[in-house]
């Protein structure tokens, strides 16, 4: 990985925690018959429970049992709300490195991969599984650097924010993530309709996160099956979709400085630009002007500490990082199928969208009985 390509690598592992989002609802509905005649009937199957005492009742159940192959495609915005750095001696570069003064333009999350899914009907309406991922995922970040003074606006006190004209966009980054779940999903359905509530709780791995990250993920749909004369059905649904990270806090890690990459480097270059800038303006200012002696010791003084922390980042062995995340809308709407081929085999596909949203989801099911 080249220097232009480190600091997305830095910023990419907090963000990449969204392929938890592949979580999805149970995709099988039951539905009673039209037919409200009773027929006898044996039930053979262990689960779900009162499946025999349904099944008299003209009920169909879905085999009990079933895998799931899903690909998954999630893009979202992202908002840093901290971010802090510093290296193995503890020297810290929060007043110099943070949210305020790296200005995040934008930071979207992509992800895309593969979930396999175990699931079992323990009752009639109530659905347990188990999930396993495996994810690739890219972020693009931009931002901004800027230097806050205060004491500069025309009342003598306002706040001005000295800052770049263009932002700097920091390569997109592949990286590697392991995710495992669990969830369970409500289902009714009456006729031809049907509603289900899904909620699942989602953990995440990676060799640069000293922490796992714990993921939710909850939604509600609402639709209608239609039964082909070749027995197939195909059911419609539009619902919504709720997602939040659990562990709210700071996700910190430790990573050798070749993690980092040239947009820091340029960042604090940026820095120095406009620190540069200042010193200049105050050197113009007549000997007389209050504080200019203060001011200019003050500017020198970070002028040698970006210097020495541009040389840190080239040449340190390990910078320890600190990254608090939020989801800009966690609300999707969402829209999708379910075609049932025939009793052990089932398609799905799911879109959703936001302004700051998409997701796309498809898959195969098969089910049986024991």
């Amino acid at each position: 990985m080249n220097r232009s390509n480190k600091f997305g690598g830095v910023l990419c592992l907090v963000f990449l925690v969204i392929n938890l989002f592949e979580a999805n609802a149970q995709s099988g509905i039951q539905f009673p018959k039209k037919d409200s005649t009773t027929v006898s009937k044996e039930w053979p199957y262990v689960l779900p429970i009162w499946g025999q005492k349904v099944a008299d009742r003209n009920i169909d159940l879905q085999l009990p049992f079933g895998f799931n192959i899903n690909y998954v495609f999630n893009q979202m915005s992202l908002e840093l709300t901290e971010f802090s750095m510093n290296f193995f001696d503890g020297e810290n570069l929060d007043d110099l490195i943070n949210p305020e003064t790296l200005n995040f333009t934008e930071t979207v999350a992509t992800t895309n991969g593969v979930n396999l899914r175990a699931d079992a009907w323990i009752l009639p309406f109530l659905n347990f599984y188990g999930i396993y991922s495996k994810n690739q995922g890219t972020t693009k970040v931009s931002f901004q650097p800027q230097v806050v003074e205060n004491n500069l606006g025309p009342n003598g006190n306002l706040k001005e924010i000295t800052t770049l004209e263009k932002p700097i966009d920091v390569p997109a980054v592949t990286f590697n993530t392991n995710s495992f779940g669990m969830g369970t999903t409500l289902v009714y359905g009456w006729d031809n309709y049907f509603v289900s509530m899904d909620g699942n709780v989602t953990w995440t791995t990676s060799d640069l996160l000293t922490q796992t990250v714990t993921f939710f993920v909850g939604s509600a749909r609402i639709g209608r099956r239609v039964t082909f004369r070749n027995k197939m059905k195909l059911a419609v649904y539009i619902g919504a979709m709720y997602r939040d990270f659990v562990n709210k806090e700071n996700n910190t890690g430790s990573i050798g400085v070749p993690e980092l990459d040239e947009a820091m480097l340029r960042a604090i270059d940026a820095f120095s630009t406009i620190n540069n800038e200042q010193i200049v303006f105050w050197e113009s200012l007549p000997d007389a002007t209050p504080g200019k002696d203060e001011k200019l010791a003050e500017l020198y003084a970070r002028e040698n500490k970006l210097d020495s922390a541009a040389d840190r980042v080239e040449n340190s062995d390990t910078i320890n990082y600190s990254i608090k995340k939020e989801i800009i809308d966690n609300w999707s709407t969402q829209i999708g199928f379910n075609f049932e081929i025939s009793n052990n085999w089932m398609y799905r596909a799911e879109l959703g969208y936001r302004d700051n949203q998409k997701f796309f989801m498809t898959g195969l099911q098969y089910r049986f009985g024991l």
